[in-house]
């Protein structure tokens, strides 16, 4: 058992996958750092950029094809994210007694707006997961520009990444049972279990950073690390019914950018609304 397991070790970290993986983790790492110390507005302004790259791979995997219809909504959300983050930042301002009010304008506005788009998703739940990521992009830049938002942000990304990182090695080096396999042959339940156990002890070991307590460390942990892992998985299911792997090849080892965001998709909204409301 203990040569088998060393073994699957061995062979994991020779997969040149893993290594593509390990190497582009280190360079978004090092990108996300920079961006985090240079804070606001710079990183909501990146975000932004960010969006439009999520909604061109979106509308191409929807679509197999990139339309005059398709590059007007790829650039009318984001310019709908700007304008919320210049009256947020006050450099465009109506008189609004509770600025919660803009966040829920805009969005109201942003998925009226997308109504209008309807026939380019082919389907509902490609409508409904392209509400999922408005939603949460507009979910983004409030988090970002509430007091403490950099650090609630921070705690976010390494509790999503830690989730990520152990269910991927876990499940390579110990799964078994498949947890979906119609959706995503690669999720096993032994990956997610030590995912959440790693989600759940980095919120621990962090709580300092967002000024919370031990129970409460414990339930976000999970709770992040639990909706992180069904944005995954509904993002899997996504691209199972279109019948590809990734959304794009930008990334190496990890694929697109709607790839990497797909762990945010529930967490953002239900986070968002916990601090705000």
């Amino acid at each position: 058992m203990k040569i088998s397991l060393n073994l699957k070790i061995k062979n994991f970290i020779n997969v040149k996958n893993f290594r593509l993986r390990l190497l582009s983790t280190v360079l978004l790492s090092l990108i996300f750092v920079t961006l985090f110390i240079l804070g606001n507005p710079v990183l909501p302004v990146f975000m932004i950029f960010i969006f439009l790259a999520v909604l061109y791979e979106f509308n191409i995997v929807c679509n197999n094809k990139f339309v005059f219809v398709n590059l007007i909504n790829v650039f009318v959300f984001p310019l709908l994210l700007l304008f919320f983050l210049l009256f947020e930042i006050n450099v465009i301002s109506i008189p609004l007694k509770d600025n919660n009010n803009y966040y829920l304008i805009f969005i109201l506005l942003a998925l009226i707006t997308n109504l209008f788009f309807y026939k380019i998703y082919t389907n509902i739940i490609n409508f409904i997961i392209s509400n999922l990521l408005i939603i949460s992009f507009f979910s983004l830049i409030k988090m970002l520009l509430i007091p403490n938002g950099l650090n609630i942000f921070l705690y976010l990304v390494l509790l999503v990444s830690v989730m990520d990182i152990f269910a991927y090695i876990g499940g390579n080096i110990f799964g078994v049972k498949k947890i979906a396999p119609t959706i995503s042959n690669g999720k096993t339940i032994e990956g997610t279990l030590i995912g959440l156990f790693f989600s759940i002890l980095a919120s621990v070991l962090i709580k300092d950073l967002i000024d919370i307590n031990f129970l409460y460390a414990l339930i976000l942990g999970f709770t992040i690390g639990l909706f992180s892992f069904l944005g995954d998985l509904l993002e899997s299911f996504f691209k199972r019914r279109i019948g590809i792997k990734d959304s794009g090849n930008f990334i190496p080892g990890h694929g697109g950018f709607l790839d990497r965001f797909d762990g945010y998709i529930l967490i953002l909204p239900l986070f968002n609304l916990i601090l705000i409301f």
